[in-house]
């Protein structure tokens, strides 16, 4: 721990265990950054925290602690059944004699993936003070948690056993209400819930958690150092002067549900447009890895055919910051809702405005016509409009003056601080709700 010291207006909240699915050292998914984020958040502001992450025997090699505030819990994942979410009982004992020794005064879940929605129970219902952070729909969608429809991808504005039922037919509507008050009950056992965005928490209450029971908390960015003002660096870009090409940069993951075919579409318009065919350039970084040999070829003929698309590859984590300083916009087509993408936050941070769908947490978290521009979902004649809007020097500096300031990870953990020192006064409290902390 360095000498940092706890906002002056939460106490101390004791030994806190921060619990991922995974370690970010093997996976680089949002649950794990800002799992990790947190825990070293808590350390840096004096918190006595460890950081526990789920792992997979396969997995052991890649491994890599940084700390010796940080446990191993080992993983089952044939014995895991993803319908239900339950894991392997060895996972509830391993996780019961680590509680025992480190004596924790409360379990941050960051996700139940791996350690089992019954392993949830058994501890909460054992008295084991419990906060989950919420950071998808995999409790209410079967469908990886992605609250859109199967096989059409459609989005899905509510889940219910009939609807899920339809998607998935092989499970019956029975099975799916079986499988929501299993998660309920599971959830009910916690003392309060995170969650990164306001429609996250929107749709959780909806679907029967207590709203008064969940604070909504932005994830930190690893990395900050203090409260992130847009560098001055990052501002002068040379954008202006248009001796070149507006850039607009896809980051990400490269699968059906990230809107890359949306891009695809987009560009196709693009060459069609001589007024920007040879004044937009759409870079795309990411991985092709575990695609469809088809979408593949389509892929490859659409850079192969289309002068204004590039594909720049897969990326290190790392060099993100540079690759996003070097467009003029970060491009966000998801097809699905999102929730609180680290995309949006790693733009900001680099001054950099994004276009993006229009819909849940991409929606709360850019700002259309303030810190972005906002385009249908799935429309690649609204995402020309939107490029065409962004291609000129007084919007691009009016969205760049929007951009707003970024969390990082010692904020973020000094408002968890005051989320638990809630949750656990109103634990001790009951039957009283939680108190809700915005």
């Amino acid at each position: 721990m360095d000498d940092g010291t706890l906002p002056h207006d939460a106490g101390d909240p004791g030994r806190v265990m921060v619990l991922s699915h995974t370690h970010p050292s093997v996976s680089k998914g949002g649950a794990e950054i800002a799992s990790y984020t947190l825990f070293e958040g808590l350390r840096a502001i004096g918190v006595d925290a460890l950081f526990v992450a789920a792992c997979v025997e396969r997995d052991r090699a890649r491994l890599r602690l940084n700390s010796g505030a940080e446990r191993i819990i080992l993983a089952e994942p044939l014995m895991y059944d993803d319908f239900y979410h339950i894991s392997a009982p060895s996972v509830l004992a391993q996780l019961r004699r680590l509680v025992a020794a480190e004596r924790p005064t409360l379990l941050n879940f960051h996700h139940f993936m791996n350690f089992g929605l019954n392993t949830l129970r058994a501890l909460g219902s054992g008295g084991t003070r419990l906060v989950v952070t919420l950071h998808e729909f995999l409790a209410i969608c079967y469908h990886h948690g992605q609250m859109v429809t199967h096989p059409a991808r459609h989005l899905c504005e509510a889940a219910s056993a009939n609807a899920c039922s339809t998607c998935f037919p092989t499970r019956s509507p029975e099975q799916f209400g079986m499988r929501q008050r299993f998660a309920l009950d599971a959830l009910d056992k916690a003392i309060g819930f995170v969650s990164p965005s306001n429609f996250l928490a929107g749709r959780f209450a909806a679907w029967g958690l207590p709203r008064d029971r969940i604070a909504v908390i932005e994830n930190g960015l690893r990395g900050i150092h203090a409260p992130s003002a847009v560098p001055s660096d990052a501002l002068s870009t040379g954008a202006d002067a248009r001796d070149r090409r507006w850039v607009f940069g896809f980051f990400g993951q490269i699968n059906p549900f990230k809107g890359v075919d949306v891009i695809l579409k987009a560009a196709a318009l693009v060459e069609r447009s001589p007024d920007l065919a040879d004044k937009v350039l759409i870079r795309i970084h990411g991985n092709l890895i575990g695609q469809t040999p088809e979408f593949v070829a389509q892929f490859r003929q659409a850079v192969a055919e289309y002068g204004c698309l590039e594909y720049a590859g897969p990326y290190e984590n790392t060099a993100v910051g540079r690759l996003m300083s070097d467009c003029d916009y970060v491009l966000m087509p998801s097809t699905w809702w999102e929730n609180s993408p680290v995309v949006i936050q790693e733009a900001y941070v680099v001054g950099r405005p994004l276009l993006c769908t229009g819909i849940g947490g991409m929606a709360e978290k850019v700002k259309d016509g303030v810190s972005g521009l906002h385009f249908r979902l799935g429309d690649p004649a609204d995402l020309l409009r939107a490029i065409r809007t962004g291609a000129g020097a007084e919007m691009h500096a009016k969205l760049r003056a929007g951009v707003p300031r970024v969390t990082d990870s010692r904020q973020m953990a000094e408002e968890y601080v005051k989320a638990y020192g809630a949750f656990l006064r109103g634990a001790q409290e009951a039957p009283q709700a939680v108190p809700r902390v915005a």
